[in-house]
């Protein structure tokens, strides 16, 4: 059975990036994290993951940055007919992507991108764990961790701290 989590960070007011898409504005709490001697959790959590769901437009953002994610598959969420770019297994609507992702029997997924992103698969019932880490900023506007939709009930599990105030969130998703 395949699990999808997510794993990622937001401003205290609920903002994953910019207007413009950037994330930026992470640089400093990243650098607190490294300073401390530590990662976030994250090389344990990228171990585990043999496969992504990106939005289209974090997808070549990512690639513009230098693809770090090896061979682990990629399922671009896009309604670009024929969207094609390195690195993409399969493009498509999200039942298209979660279709050839259990085809395929990959274990742990992550779902990462834009709020339209989480969205999508937290409405196709495809999230079941969510990581999420709030920064101590405001951001005041910018693109949402999901955007409008159905509600979907959370159980906490566990907090932790990170340096330069960061808080660790961990939710099961049970609807």
């Amino acid at each position: 059975m395949t699990e999808y989590v997510g794993y990622i960070a937001m401003s205290l007011d609920g903002y994953i990036a910019t207007p413009d898409g950037g994330v930026a504005w992470l640089d400093p709490f990243n650098e607190a994290v490294v300073a401390d001697g530590g990662d976030g959790g994250y090389g344990a959590f990228i171990s585990e993951v043999d496969a992504l769901i990106t939005g289209r437009e974090t997808h070549q953002q990512v690639l513009g940055w230098g693809w770090p994610y090896e061979d682990r598959a990629s399922y671009v969420l896009t309604h670009q007919e024929g969207y094609a770019a390195d690195h993409v297994t399969v493009a498509g609507d999200i039942q298209t992507l979660k279709a050839a992702i259990e085809k395929a029997g990959h274990k742990k997924v992550w779902i990462m991108g834009g709020g339209a992103t989480q969205r999508a698969a937290l409405d196709a019932g495809m999230f079941d764990a969510l990581r999420v880490f709030v920064m101590p900023t405001i951001l005041g506007g910018g693109r949402k961790l999901f955007t409008d939709g159905q509600q979907h009930n959370l159980t906490y599990v566990a907090s932790q701290t990170h340096g330069g105030g960061m808080l660790q969130i961990d939710y099961l998703i049970k609807d």
